[in-house]
């Protein structure tokens, strides 16, 4: 079969703008990454990236808005210095929802973000799964990227299909995130299913992640070993008060508020949740009189309070 000459010719043009943006992405992504190696900070590559350069054929063929990256939470500080000393821009609040957004304007029109977590997810429910000391301990390096480091894949479908069940606001069954399960359940050897399956079971995250893969082999066909999926059909535990309180708003905060290294990040994280800049208050409930502002910054504190200090 002949493919159309319009045809071709705009896939080639597309492929290579792909490919120009990927080495451009690929050499902003270096300089951070040696921004927090000269400091001291370690560094995981996760989500879309981490698969990009570990399971597709070549990174560009992984479509992604932006590249996560995993810091422990004392590297928090430290970060946000290697950011600015490497020429890059802190784009949203460092403590409000677990990460920040670092910018970096490209040549050209192109703008790549880079998403600095220091909980391995936002969501309450998940972010305490697994901890920065745990994933580094047994995570592997990056093919063809010297000394960079991502997570096992044990932890990556894990956090695959976590992220999927718990990411508010996007469709789980985005196709993209579905495939990355399918590319993933290949790349496992059998010891490999046994340590994932103990895993969710352990953490108490069957339910997300037998929705994953049973999403992944409906979709995709995906070969799903017998044992493992029994394995993870077994009840999760009940969600007793002191379990509830651990997967909430409330018991994340206390969590954050104890672990934040020092009383400036915690103040900054208070300042961040319930006293936020006067201009995104009015971007936020859609005002532009700032006489609005004391009774906007009333109706977010309240509503914060509300959202924060619950079980939810």
């Amino acid at each position: 079969m002949s493919w159309p000459p319009d045809l071709r010719n705009a896939l080639e043009e597309t492929s290579k703008g792909d490919i120009a943006q990927e080495m451009l992405r690929a050499h902003y992504l270096k300089k951070l990454l040696k921004g927090f190696s000269d400091l001291g900070v370690p560094c995981l590559l996760t989500k879309g990236e981490a698969l990009a350069n570990t399971l597709y054929p070549t990174p560009g063929t992984r479509t992604r808005c932006d590249s996560d990256l995993f810091i422990p939470i004392d590297g928090i500080g430290k970060a946000t210095q290697a950011v600015a000393d490497a020429g890059f821009a802190i784009v949203s609040p460092v403590y409000k929802s677990h990460q920040f957004t670092v910018r970096r304007e490209g040549e050209g029109p192109d703008v790549f973000e880079f998403d600095v977590h220091w909980r391995i997810l936002n969501a309450p429910r998940y972010a305490r799964t697994l901890s920065f000391d745990e994933t580094y301990g047994h995570s592997i390096e990056v093919p063809g990227m010297e000394s960079v480091r991502t997570l096992d894949v044990v932890d990556t479908l894990l956090l695959a299909c976590m992220h999927r069940a718990g990411s508010d606001g996007h469709d789980p069954d985005r196709l993209i995130w579905i495939y990355d399960i399918h590319l993933l359940v290949a790349a496992m050897a059998p010891e490999q299913w046994l340590a994932f399956a103990d895993k969710a079971v352990r953490l108490n995250v069957q339910t997300p992640c037998l929705d994953g893969l049973n999403k992944s082999r409906e979709c995709l066909g995906t070969d799903l070993p017998t044992g493992a999926m029994k394995q993870l059909s077994s009840p999760e535990t009940p969600r007793t008060l002191s379990r509830r309180y651990a997967q909430s708003n409330l018991g994340l905060l206390i969590d954050d508020w104890k672990r934040l290294p020092d009383s400036q990040a915690r103040r900054e994280l208070l300042h961040e949740l319930f006293l936020p800049n006067g201009e995104s208050l009015l971007r936020k409930y859609h005002k532009e009189e700032r006489w609005w502002l004391p009774l906007l910054y009333l109706r977010h504190i309240f509503s914060g309070l509300s959202q924060r200090l619950t079980l939810r």
